[in-house]
Protein backbone atom coordinates (compact mmCIF):
# COMPACT_ATOMS: atom_id res chain seq x y z
CA UNK A 1 0.00 0.00 0.00
CA UNK A 2 1.33 3.39 -0.89
CA UNK A 3 2.13 5.96 1.73
CA UNK A 4 -0.74 8.08 0.46
CA UNK A 5 -3.26 5.34 0.92
CA UNK A 6 -2.00 4.52 4.43
CA UNK A 7 -2.22 8.15 5.39
CA UNK A 8 -5.76 8.39 4.03
CA UNK A 9 -6.79 5.24 5.94
CA UNK A 10 -5.36 6.57 9.19
CA UNK A 11 -7.18 9.83 8.63
CA UNK A 12 -10.42 7.94 8.00
CA UNK A 13 -10.03 5.88 11.19
CA UNK A 14 -9.25 9.02 13.16
CA UNK A 15 -12.31 10.76 11.79
CA UNK A 16 -14.48 7.76 12.63
CA UNK A 17 -13.13 7.59 16.18
CA UNK A 18 -13.51 11.32 16.57
CA UNK A 19 -17.12 11.15 15.43
CA UNK A 20 -17.79 8.12 17.66
CA UNK A 21 -16.23 9.81 20.70
CA UNK A 22 -18.13 12.98 19.93
CA UNK A 23 -21.40 11.10 19.66
CA UNK A 24 -20.65 9.22 22.87
CA UNK A 25 -19.77 12.47 24.62
CA UNK A 26 -22.97 14.06 23.40
CA UNK A 27 -24.98 11.03 24.56
CA UNK A 28 -23.38 11.12 28.00
CA UNK A 29 -23.86 14.86 28.17
CA UNK A 30 -27.49 14.51 27.16
CA UNK A 31 -27.94 11.80 29.79
CA UNK A 32 -26.32 13.97 32.42
CA UNK A 33 -28.51 16.89 31.46
CA UNK A 34 -31.55 14.62 31.71
CA UNK A 35 -30.51 13.20 35.08
CA UNK A 36 -29.36 16.48 36.60
CA UNK A 37 -32.01 18.78 35.16
CA UNK A 38 -35.05 17.02 33.79
CA UNK A 39 -35.29 14.00 36.09
CA UNK A 40 -33.52 15.53 39.06
CA UNK A 41 -36.67 16.39 41.05
CA UNK A 42 -38.05 12.86 40.66
CA UNK A 43 -34.78 11.21 41.67
CA UNK A 44 -34.39 13.60 44.57
CA UNK A 45 -37.87 12.73 45.73
CA UNK A 46 -37.11 9.00 45.52
CA UNK A 47 -33.88 9.47 47.42
CA UNK A 48 -35.66 11.49 50.09
CA UNK A 49 -38.35 8.86 50.35
CA UNK A 50 -35.74 6.10 50.76
CA UNK A 51 -33.79 7.82 53.49
CA UNK A 52 -36.58 9.56 55.41
CA UNK A 53 -39.52 8.38 57.47
CA UNK A 54 -42.65 10.53 57.68
CA UNK A 55 -44.57 9.70 60.86
CA UNK A 56 -47.89 11.37 61.64
CA UNK A 57 -48.43 12.57 65.19
CA UNK A 58 -52.10 12.31 66.17
CA UNK A 59 -53.66 15.26 68.01
CA UNK A 60 -55.73 14.68 71.10
CA UNK A 61 -59.41 14.86 70.23
CA UNK A 62 -61.44 17.44 72.14
CA UNK A 63 -63.68 16.30 74.98
CA UNK A 64 -67.47 16.34 74.86
CA UNK A 65 -69.02 17.54 78.12
CA UNK A 66 -72.57 17.75 79.40
CA UNK A 67 -74.09 21.08 80.43
CA UNK A 68 -72.66 20.73 83.95
CA UNK A 69 -69.15 19.93 82.70
CA UNK A 70 -69.44 16.18 83.24
CA UNK A 71 -67.43 14.16 80.66
CA UNK A 72 -69.42 12.30 78.02
CA UNK A 73 -66.56 11.55 75.63
CA UNK A 74 -62.85 12.00 76.38
CA UNK A 75 -59.52 11.03 74.85
CA UNK A 76 -57.26 9.08 77.18
CA UNK A 77 -53.50 8.83 76.85
CA UNK A 78 -52.45 5.86 74.72
CA UNK A 79 -49.56 4.61 72.59
CA UNK A 80 -49.24 3.45 69.02
CA UNK A 81 -46.78 0.58 68.64
CA UNK A 82 -44.62 0.39 65.51
CA UNK A 83 -41.65 -1.62 64.33
CA UNK A 84 -38.53 -1.18 62.22
CA UNK A 85 -38.49 -4.69 60.72
CA UNK A 86 -34.80 -4.55 59.64
CA UNK A 87 -33.85 -3.97 63.27
CA UNK A 88 -35.84 -6.89 64.69
CA UNK A 89 -33.36 -9.69 65.37
CA UNK A 90 -35.86 -12.46 66.20
CA UNK A 91 -39.20 -11.96 64.41
CA UNK A 92 -40.68 -15.18 65.76
CA UNK A 93 -39.77 -14.49 69.37
CA UNK A 94 -40.76 -10.84 69.10
CA UNK A 95 -44.16 -11.76 67.62
CA UNK A 96 -44.89 -14.21 70.43
CA UNK A 97 -43.88 -11.63 73.06
CA UNK A 98 -46.07 -8.95 71.46
CA UNK A 99 -49.06 -11.29 71.32
CA UNK A 100 -48.61 -12.22 74.98
CA UNK A 101 -49.08 -8.56 75.95
CA UNK A 102 -51.39 -7.10 73.30
CA UNK A 103 -53.32 -10.25 72.46
CA UNK A 104 -54.06 -11.20 68.89
CA UNK A 105 -52.35 -13.65 66.54
CA UNK A 106 -48.58 -14.05 66.81
CA UNK A 107 -48.43 -15.12 63.16
CA UNK A 108 -49.97 -11.82 62.14
CA UNK A 109 -47.37 -9.87 64.08
CA UNK A 110 -44.59 -12.00 62.61
CA UNK A 111 -45.78 -11.24 59.08
CA UNK A 112 -45.52 -7.53 59.83
CA UNK A 113 -42.06 -7.91 61.36
CA UNK A 114 -40.78 -9.67 58.23
CA UNK A 115 -41.89 -6.94 55.82
CA UNK A 116 -39.19 -5.35 53.68
CA UNK A 117 -39.72 -1.84 54.94
CA UNK A 118 -38.32 0.55 57.49
CA UNK A 119 -41.63 1.19 59.26
CA UNK A 120 -44.79 -0.79 60.02
CA UNK A 121 -47.65 -0.29 62.49
CA UNK A 122 -48.02 -3.09 65.03
CA UNK A 123 -51.03 -1.79 66.99
CA UNK A 124 -52.87 1.53 67.18
CA UNK A 125 -54.17 3.26 70.30
CA UNK A 126 -52.95 0.74 72.85
CA UNK A 127 -53.99 1.56 76.42
CA UNK A 128 -51.18 2.71 78.68
CA UNK A 129 -51.17 -0.36 80.91
CA UNK A 130 -50.43 -2.72 78.04
CA UNK A 131 -48.12 -0.24 76.31
CA UNK A 132 -45.97 0.07 79.43
CA UNK A 133 -45.91 -3.71 79.84
CA UNK A 134 -44.72 -4.15 76.24
CA UNK A 135 -42.12 -1.40 76.59
CA UNK A 136 -40.62 -3.20 79.59
CA UNK A 137 -39.86 -6.21 77.38
CA UNK A 138 -37.37 -3.97 75.52
CA UNK A 139 -37.79 -5.74 72.18
CA UNK A 140 -35.23 -4.48 69.71
CA UNK A 141 -36.87 -2.81 66.71
CA UNK A 142 -40.13 -2.08 68.55
CA UNK A 143 -40.91 1.54 69.39
CA UNK A 144 -43.82 3.73 70.49
CA UNK A 145 -45.58 6.95 69.51
CA UNK A 146 -47.71 9.12 71.75
CA UNK A 147 -51.39 8.74 70.91
CA UNK A 148 -54.85 8.99 72.45
CA UNK A 149 -57.82 6.68 72.69
CA UNK A 150 -61.47 7.78 72.58
CA UNK A 151 -63.41 6.68 75.62
CA UNK A 152 -67.04 7.07 76.67
CA UNK A 153 -66.95 6.93 80.48
CA UNK A 154 -70.67 6.25 80.93
CA UNK A 155 -70.96 3.51 78.32
CA UNK A 156 -74.42 3.57 76.71
CA UNK A 157 -75.38 6.96 78.12
CA UNK A 158 -76.49 9.20 75.21
CA UNK A 159 -74.90 6.73 72.82
CA UNK A 160 -76.94 7.66 69.74
CA UNK A 161 -76.42 11.36 70.45
CA UNK A 162 -72.65 11.12 70.90
CA UNK A 163 -71.96 8.63 68.12
CA UNK A 164 -68.42 7.24 67.82
CA UNK A 165 -65.07 7.63 66.04
CA UNK A 166 -62.95 5.34 63.87
CA UNK A 167 -59.40 4.13 64.40
CA UNK A 168 -58.04 7.38 62.96
CA UNK A 169 -60.15 9.43 65.38
CA UNK A 170 -62.46 10.57 62.61
CA UNK A 171 -66.06 11.11 63.71
CA UNK A 172 -68.28 8.49 62.10
CA UNK A 173 -71.68 9.17 63.68
CA UNK A 174 -73.61 11.54 65.92
CA UNK A 175 -72.11 14.63 67.51
CA UNK A 176 -68.65 13.14 66.93
CA UNK A 177 -69.32 13.38 63.19
CA UNK A 178 -71.26 16.64 63.08
CA UNK A 179 -68.63 18.58 65.04
CA UNK A 180 -65.63 16.61 63.77
CA UNK A 181 -63.88 19.73 62.44
CA UNK A 182 -63.85 21.23 65.93
CA UNK A 183 -63.09 18.06 67.87
CA UNK A 184 -60.44 16.52 65.60
CA UNK A 185 -57.64 19.07 65.78
CA UNK A 186 -54.68 19.10 63.36
CA UNK A 187 -52.15 16.24 63.14
CA UNK A 188 -48.41 16.86 63.57
CA UNK A 189 -45.53 15.18 61.76
CA UNK A 190 -42.02 13.89 62.43
CA UNK A 191 -39.66 13.69 59.42
CA UNK A 192 -36.26 12.03 60.10
CA UNK A 193 -33.40 10.71 57.92
CA UNK A 194 -32.78 7.00 58.40
CA UNK A 195 -30.49 4.39 56.84
CA UNK A 196 -31.83 1.44 54.78
CA UNK A 197 -32.31 -0.48 58.02
CA UNK A 198 -34.53 2.21 59.51
CA UNK A 199 -31.89 3.45 61.96
CA UNK A 200 -31.61 7.22 62.57
CA UNK A 201 -28.69 8.85 60.73
CA UNK A 202 -26.57 10.87 63.17
CA UNK A 203 -26.81 14.51 62.26
CA UNK A 204 -29.54 13.78 59.70
CA UNK A 205 -32.23 16.25 58.85
CA UNK A 206 -35.05 16.25 61.43
CA UNK A 207 -38.32 18.11 61.07
CA UNK A 208 -41.01 18.08 63.71
CA UNK A 209 -44.41 19.80 63.77
CA UNK A 210 -46.44 19.39 66.93
CA UNK A 211 -50.10 18.40 66.58
CA UNK A 212 -52.82 20.89 67.47
CA UNK A 213 -55.32 19.32 69.85
CA UNK A 214 -59.04 19.50 69.14
CA UNK A 215 -61.44 21.83 70.92
CA UNK A 216 -63.64 20.81 73.83
CA UNK A 217 -67.38 21.33 73.41
CA UNK A 218 -70.21 21.54 75.94
CA UNK A 219 -73.57 20.04 75.04
CA UNK A 220 -77.04 20.94 76.22
CA UNK A 221 -77.42 17.34 77.42
CA UNK A 222 -77.98 16.93 81.17
CA UNK A 223 -76.30 13.70 82.22
CA UNK A 224 -78.76 12.99 85.04
CA UNK A 225 -81.90 13.63 82.96
CA UNK A 226 -80.39 11.60 80.11
CA UNK A 227 -79.79 8.68 82.46
CA UNK A 228 -83.31 8.87 83.87
CA UNK A 229 -84.79 9.05 80.37
CA UNK A 230 -82.96 5.89 79.35
CA UNK A 231 -84.00 4.07 82.53
CA UNK A 232 -87.68 4.99 82.16
CA UNK A 233 -87.71 4.21 78.45
CA UNK A 234 -86.06 0.81 78.89
CA UNK A 235 -88.53 -0.08 81.64
CA UNK A 236 -91.51 0.90 79.50
CA UNK A 237 -90.26 -0.99 76.45
CA UNK A 238 -89.84 -4.09 78.59
CA UNK A 239 -93.17 -3.69 80.38
CA UNK A 240 -95.16 -3.35 77.17
CA UNK A 241 -92.93 -5.64 75.07
CA UNK A 242 -92.50 -2.80 72.57
CA UNK A 243 -90.33 -3.08 69.50
CA UNK A 244 -88.49 0.13 70.34
CA UNK A 245 -88.94 3.49 72.02
CA UNK A 246 -87.93 7.14 71.81
CA UNK A 247 -87.79 10.06 74.24
CA UNK A 248 -86.93 13.73 73.86
CA UNK A 249 -86.58 16.14 76.78
CA UNK A 250 -86.17 19.75 75.61
CA UNK A 251 -86.43 23.31 76.81
CA UNK A 252 -89.19 24.70 74.55
CA UNK A 253 -88.05 28.27 75.17
CA UNK A 254 -84.76 27.93 73.32
CA UNK A 255 -84.53 24.42 71.82
CA UNK A 256 -81.84 23.14 74.21
CA UNK A 257 -82.08 19.34 74.39
CA UNK A 258 -81.67 17.95 77.90
CA UNK A 259 -81.98 14.32 76.86
CA UNK A 260 -82.61 12.19 73.81
CA UNK A 261 -82.88 8.41 74.07
CA UNK A 262 -83.74 5.51 71.80
CA UNK A 263 -83.96 1.79 72.37
CA UNK A 264 -82.26 -0.48 71.67
CA UNK A 265 -78.95 1.19 72.52
CA UNK A 266 -75.26 0.26 72.25
CA UNK A 267 -71.90 0.84 73.89
CA UNK A 268 -69.87 3.32 71.82
CA UNK A 269 -66.68 1.95 73.39
CA UNK A 270 -67.35 -1.20 71.36
CA UNK A 271 -69.64 0.04 68.60
CA UNK A 272 -68.46 -2.63 66.16
CA UNK A 273 -70.55 -5.21 68.00
CA UNK A 274 -73.77 -3.18 67.83
CA UNK A 275 -76.70 -4.03 65.59
CA UNK A 276 -77.29 -1.48 62.83
CA UNK A 277 -80.72 -0.51 64.18
CA UNK A 278 -79.22 0.36 67.57
CA UNK A 279 -76.95 3.00 66.02
CA UNK A 280 -79.79 5.19 64.73
CA UNK A 281 -80.91 8.23 66.65
CA UNK A 282 -84.58 7.51 65.93
CA UNK A 283 -85.87 10.82 67.27
CA UNK A 284 -84.00 12.62 64.49
CA UNK A 285 -83.71 10.12 61.64
CA UNK A 286 -86.97 8.13 61.72
CA UNK A 287 -90.35 9.39 60.55
CA UNK A 288 -93.74 8.07 61.62
CA UNK A 289 -97.43 8.96 61.45
CA UNK A 290 -98.01 10.81 64.72
CA UNK A 291 -101.74 10.21 65.12
CA UNK A 292 -103.72 12.11 67.74
CA UNK A 293 -100.86 14.28 69.01
CA UNK A 294 -101.44 16.36 65.87
CA UNK A 295 -104.90 17.35 67.15
CA UNK A 296 -103.16 19.88 69.38
CA UNK A 297 -101.67 21.51 66.26
CA UNK A 298 -105.01 21.50 64.46
CA UNK A 299 -106.62 23.15 67.49
CA UNK A 300 -103.87 25.78 67.61
CA UNK A 301 -104.43 26.54 63.92
CA UNK A 302 -108.17 27.23 64.18
CA UNK A 303 -107.64 29.30 67.33
CA UNK A 304 -104.89 31.35 65.70
CA UNK A 305 -107.03 31.81 62.59
CA UNK A 306 -109.83 33.16 64.77
CA UNK A 307 -112.32 30.54 63.59
CA UNK A 308 -113.15 29.10 67.02
CA UNK A 309 -112.53 29.49 70.73
CA UNK A 310 -112.10 26.71 73.27
CA UNK A 311 -115.80 27.11 74.14
CA UNK A 312 -117.08 26.82 70.52
CA UNK A 313 -119.63 23.99 70.28
CA UNK A 314 -119.89 21.29 67.63
CA UNK A 315 -122.48 18.62 66.90
CA UNK A 316 -120.47 15.46 66.29
CA UNK A 317 -122.07 12.40 64.72
CA UNK A 318 -120.59 8.96 65.43
CA UNK A 319 -118.75 9.08 62.08
CA UNK A 320 -118.19 11.19 58.99
CA UNK A 321 -117.83 10.14 55.37
CA UNK A 322 -115.14 12.15 53.60
CA UNK A 323 -114.21 11.46 50.00
CA UNK A 324 -115.57 7.94 50.15
CA UNK A 325 -113.76 7.20 53.42
CA UNK A 326 -115.53 6.77 56.76
CA UNK A 327 -113.91 8.50 59.71
CA UNK A 328 -114.91 7.08 63.08
CA UNK A 329 -113.80 7.20 66.70
CA UNK A 330 -111.58 4.83 68.63
CA UNK A 331 -114.60 4.01 70.84
CA UNK A 332 -118.22 3.77 69.73
CA UNK A 333 -120.47 6.63 70.81
CA UNK A 334 -123.66 8.38 69.76
CA UNK A 335 -124.07 11.93 68.50
CA UNK A 336 -122.69 14.45 71.00
CA UNK A 337 -122.40 18.20 71.38
CA UNK A 338 -118.82 18.93 72.37
CA UNK A 339 -116.79 22.10 72.68
CA UNK A 340 -113.44 22.49 70.95
CA UNK A 341 -111.81 21.73 74.31
CA UNK A 342 -113.82 18.53 74.63
CA UNK A 343 -112.88 17.50 71.10
CA UNK A 344 -109.23 17.60 72.18
CA UNK A 345 -109.65 16.19 75.69
CA UNK A 346 -111.69 13.25 74.32
CA UNK A 347 -109.34 12.96 71.32
CA UNK A 348 -112.20 12.95 68.84
CA UNK A 349 -111.24 12.10 65.25
CA UNK A 350 -114.59 13.36 63.95
CA UNK A 351 -114.18 16.64 65.83
CA UNK A 352 -110.63 17.12 64.52
CA UNK A 353 -111.88 16.59 60.97
CA UNK A 354 -114.53 19.27 61.46
CA UNK A 355 -111.80 21.66 62.58
CA UNK A 356 -109.75 20.76 59.52
CA UNK A 357 -112.68 21.27 57.16
CA UNK A 358 -113.24 24.72 58.67
CA UNK A 359 -109.64 25.62 57.82
CA UNK A 360 -109.86 24.07 54.37
CA UNK A 361 -107.07 22.10 52.66
CA UNK A 362 -104.88 25.11 51.91
CA UNK A 363 -105.46 26.69 55.31
CA UNK A 364 -104.58 23.45 57.11
CA UNK A 365 -101.49 22.96 54.95
CA UNK A 366 -100.36 26.55 55.50
CA UNK A 367 -100.57 26.21 59.28
CA UNK A 368 -98.77 22.88 59.35
CA UNK A 369 -96.14 24.47 57.14
CA UNK A 370 -95.82 27.40 59.60
CA UNK A 371 -95.43 24.85 62.40
CA UNK A 372 -92.41 23.36 60.64
CA UNK A 373 -93.90 20.09 59.41
CA UNK A 374 -92.66 20.55 55.84
CA UNK A 375 -89.01 21.25 56.66
CA UNK A 376 -86.09 19.94 58.68
CA UNK A 377 -85.63 21.53 62.07
CA UNK A 378 -82.00 22.53 61.47
CA UNK A 379 -80.79 20.51 64.46
CA UNK A 380 -77.01 20.18 64.72
CA UNK A 381 -76.90 16.46 63.99
CA UNK A 382 -76.08 14.46 60.85
CA UNK A 383 -78.71 12.59 58.89
CA UNK A 384 -81.81 14.46 60.00
CA UNK A 385 -84.97 13.10 58.41
CA UNK A 386 -87.96 15.08 57.25
CA UNK A 387 -91.59 14.13 57.44
CA UNK A 388 -94.05 14.05 54.58
CA UNK A 389 -96.91 16.48 54.09
CA UNK A 390 -97.86 16.68 50.42
CA UNK A 391 -98.96 20.00 48.88
CA UNK A 392 -102.69 20.34 48.46
CA UNK A 393 -102.62 19.65 44.73
CA UNK A 394 -101.54 16.13 45.66
CA UNK A 395 -104.37 15.60 48.14
CA UNK A 396 -107.14 13.13 47.45
CA UNK A 397 -110.76 13.83 48.32
CA UNK A 398 -110.28 12.06 51.67
CA UNK A 399 -107.01 13.73 52.74
CA UNK A 400 -108.83 16.54 54.56
CA UNK A 401 -110.47 13.76 56.57
CA UNK A 402 -107.19 12.23 57.82
CA UNK A 403 -104.53 14.95 58.14
CA UNK A 404 -106.29 16.88 60.96
CA UNK A 405 -105.90 13.91 63.33
CA UNK A 406 -102.43 12.81 62.22
CA UNK A 407 -102.98 10.21 59.52
CA UNK A 408 -101.61 10.44 56.00
CA UNK A 409 -98.70 12.60 57.14
CA UNK A 410 -95.40 11.79 58.81
CA UNK A 411 -92.79 13.59 60.86
CA UNK A 412 -89.79 13.00 63.06
CA UNK A 413 -90.08 13.22 66.83
CA UNK A 414 -87.85 16.29 66.84
CA UNK A 415 -90.14 17.98 64.29
CA UNK A 416 -93.08 17.38 66.61
CA UNK A 417 -91.10 18.72 69.58
CA UNK A 418 -90.31 21.90 67.67
CA UNK A 419 -93.95 22.39 66.64
CA UNK A 420 -95.26 21.87 70.17
CA UNK A 421 -92.69 24.33 71.48
CA UNK A 422 -94.60 27.09 69.69
CA UNK A 423 -97.68 26.24 71.78
CA UNK A 424 -95.65 25.78 74.96
CA UNK A 425 -94.03 29.20 74.54
CA UNK A 426 -94.80 32.44 72.78
CA UNK A 427 -95.85 30.99 69.42
CA UNK A 428 -92.33 30.80 67.98
CA UNK A 429 -90.50 27.72 66.68
CA UNK A 430 -87.06 27.34 68.29
CA UNK A 431 -84.16 25.55 66.63
CA UNK A 432 -83.53 22.29 68.53
CA UNK A 433 -79.82 21.93 69.24
CA UNK A 434 -77.11 20.13 71.21
CA UNK A 435 -74.25 22.65 71.23
CA UNK A 436 -74.25 24.82 74.34
CA UNK A 437 -70.74 26.26 74.54
CA UNK A 438 -67.28 26.23 72.98
CA UNK A 439 -65.05 27.02 75.99
CA UNK A 440 -61.82 26.96 73.95
CA UNK A 441 -63.17 29.61 71.61
CA UNK A 442 -64.88 32.23 73.80
CA UNK A 443 -65.34 34.52 70.81
CA UNK A 444 -67.43 31.98 68.89
CA UNK A 445 -70.95 33.08 68.08
CA UNK A 446 -73.67 30.46 68.44
CA UNK A 447 -77.00 31.38 66.87
CA UNK A 448 -80.20 29.35 67.15
CA UNK A 449 -82.93 31.31 65.37
CA UNK A 450 -86.64 31.33 66.16
CA UNK A 451 -89.48 31.65 63.65
CA UNK A 452 -93.00 32.91 64.33
CA UNK A 453 -95.63 30.19 63.78
CA UNK A 454 -98.73 31.38 65.66
CA UNK A 455 -99.57 34.38 67.80
CA UNK A 456 -98.64 34.53 71.46
CA UNK A 457 -102.30 34.79 72.42
CA UNK A 458 -103.20 31.71 70.33
CA UNK A 459 -100.42 29.75 72.02
CA UNK A 460 -101.72 30.77 75.46
CA UNK A 461 -105.31 29.81 74.58
CA UNK A 462 -104.24 26.45 73.15
CA UNK A 463 -102.33 25.70 76.36
CA UNK A 464 -105.58 25.97 78.29
CA UNK A 465 -107.10 23.34 76.01
CA UNK A 466 -104.11 21.02 76.49
CA UNK A 467 -104.18 21.49 80.27
CA UNK A 468 -107.72 20.09 80.19
CA UNK A 469 -106.39 16.93 78.50
CA UNK A 470 -104.66 16.14 81.80
CA UNK A 471 -107.38 17.25 84.20
CA UNK A 472 -110.43 16.10 82.26
CA UNK A 473 -109.37 13.83 79.42
CA UNK A 474 -107.18 11.08 78.08
CA UNK A 475 -103.91 12.28 79.62
CA UNK A 476 -104.66 11.91 83.34
CA UNK A 477 -101.75 9.47 83.77
CA UNK A 478 -99.35 12.25 82.73
CA UNK A 479 -100.16 14.39 85.78
CA UNK A 480 -97.27 15.54 87.97
CA UNK A 481 -98.07 16.37 91.56
CA UNK A 482 -97.66 20.07 92.26
CA UNK A 483 -97.40 21.13 88.62
CA UNK A 484 -99.85 22.15 85.92
CA UNK A 485 -99.19 19.93 82.89
CA UNK A 486 -100.37 20.42 79.30
CA UNK A 487 -100.17 17.75 76.65
CA UNK A 488 -101.79 15.32 74.28
CA UNK A 489 -102.02 11.55 73.96
CA UNK A 490 -101.44 9.77 70.68
CA UNK A 491 -102.30 6.34 69.36
CA UNK A 492 -101.33 6.01 65.71
CA UNK A 493 -101.77 3.09 63.36
CA UNK A 494 -98.56 2.11 61.60
CA UNK A 495 -98.50 2.29 57.83
CA UNK A 496 -97.72 -0.91 56.01
CA UNK A 497 -94.22 -1.28 54.57
CA UNK A 498 -95.34 -3.74 51.89
CA UNK A 499 -98.16 -1.76 50.32
CA UNK A 500 -100.85 0.86 50.96
CA UNK A 501 -102.95 1.04 54.10
CA UNK A 502 -102.16 0.20 57.71
CA UNK A 503 -100.64 -2.84 59.37
CA UNK A 504 -103.18 -4.77 61.42
CA UNK A 505 -102.62 -4.54 65.17
CA UNK A 506 -99.51 -2.34 64.95
CA UNK A 507 -99.53 1.05 66.67
CA UNK A 508 -97.26 3.80 67.96
CA UNK A 509 -98.36 4.94 71.42
CA UNK A 510 -97.16 8.39 72.49
CA UNK A 511 -97.57 11.29 74.83
CA UNK A 512 -96.29 14.79 74.23
CA UNK A 513 -96.51 17.49 76.85
CA UNK A 514 -94.83 20.26 78.80
CA UNK A 515 -94.68 21.82 82.24
CA UNK A 516 -95.22 24.09 84.09
CA UNK A 517 -98.03 24.63 81.63
CA UNK A 518 -98.07 28.44 81.89
CA UNK A 519 -94.31 28.86 82.04
CA UNK A 520 -93.07 25.81 80.17
CA UNK A 521 -89.43 24.96 80.81
CA UNK A 522 -89.51 21.25 80.05
CA UNK A 523 -91.10 19.60 77.02
CA UNK A 524 -91.13 15.81 76.80
CA UNK A 525 -92.21 13.43 74.06
CA UNK A 526 -92.46 9.70 74.79
CA UNK A 527 -93.10 7.25 71.96
CA UNK A 528 -93.31 3.44 72.07
CA UNK A 529 -93.33 1.46 68.85
CA UNK A 530 -95.64 -1.55 68.66
CA UNK A 531 -96.49 -2.02 72.35
CA UNK A 532 -98.27 -5.21 73.37
CA UNK A 533 -101.22 -5.76 75.73
CA UNK A 534 -102.15 -2.07 75.49
CA UNK A 535 -101.92 0.39 72.61
CA UNK A 536 -103.22 3.72 73.90
CA UNK A 537 -100.80 6.58 74.52
CA UNK A 538 -102.67 7.56 77.68
CA UNK A 539 -101.98 4.12 79.14
CA UNK A 540 -98.57 3.23 77.71
CA UNK A 541 -96.69 6.53 77.29
CA UNK A 542 -98.31 9.02 79.67
CA UNK A 543 -97.02 7.33 82.88
CA UNK A 544 -93.47 7.46 81.49
CA UNK A 545 -93.91 11.18 80.85
CA UNK A 546 -95.15 11.68 84.41
CA UNK A 547 -92.15 9.97 86.03
CA UNK A 548 -89.58 11.65 83.82
CA UNK A 549 -91.23 15.06 84.10
CA UNK A 550 -91.31 14.82 87.90
CA UNK A 551 -87.61 13.96 87.96
CA UNK A 552 -86.71 16.72 85.51
CA UNK A 553 -88.46 19.60 87.28
CA UNK A 554 -86.98 18.47 90.59
CA UNK A 555 -83.49 18.12 89.15
CA UNK A 556 -83.69 21.51 87.41
CA UNK A 557 -85.10 23.10 90.57
CA UNK A 558 -88.21 24.41 88.80
CA UNK A 559 -90.66 25.58 91.48
CA UNK A 560 -94.12 23.97 91.71
CA UNK A 561 -97.20 25.53 90.17
CA UNK A 562 -100.03 26.98 92.21
CA UNK A 563 -102.90 24.67 91.31
CA UNK A 564 -106.58 25.19 91.76
CA UNK A 565 -108.59 22.62 93.70
CA UNK A 566 -108.95 19.36 91.88
CA UNK A 567 -106.24 20.04 89.28
CA UNK A 568 -103.90 17.32 90.54
CA UNK A 569 -106.22 14.44 89.77
CA UNK A 570 -108.40 13.69 86.80
CA UNK A 571 -110.38 10.88 85.32
CA UNK A 572 -109.82 9.90 81.71
CA UNK A 573 -112.95 10.11 79.58
CA UNK A 574 -111.57 7.86 76.85
CA UNK A 575 -108.30 6.18 75.96
CA UNK A 576 -107.16 7.30 72.49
Amino acid sequence: MSKGRKKAARAGRFSFLLIAFTLAFLAVSARLVYLQVVAAPAFAARATQQRTRDITLAPRRGSILDREGEPLAVSMEARTVYATPHAVEDPVGAAVAIASVLGGDAAGYEAKLRKDTGFVYIARKVDMERAVALEKLDIKGIDFLEDSRRTYPSGELACQVLGFVGVDDQGLAGIEKYYDDLLAGEPGVVLAERDPFGRPIPGGVMKSEDPVDGQNIVLTIDKDIQYQAQVELAAAVEKWSAKSGTIIVMDPRNGEIYAMASTPGFNPNDYGKAEAEALRNRAITDTYEPGSTVKSLTAAAVIDKGLFTPESMFSLPPSLKIGGRTIGESHDRGTVNWSLTQIVTNSSNVGAVKLGIALGPQGLYDYFNKLGLTEKTGIDFPGEGKGWLPPTDKWSASTIGTVPFGQGISMTTVQLARALSAIAGSGELPTPHFMLDMPDDPGASLSWPKVRAISESAAKTTREVLKAVITEGTGSEAAVKGYAVAGKTGTAQKARTDGRGYAAGKYVASFSGFLPADDAQVLIIVSLDEPSNAIYGGVVAAPVFSKLAAFSVSHLKIPPTTLSSGDETATAVSKP
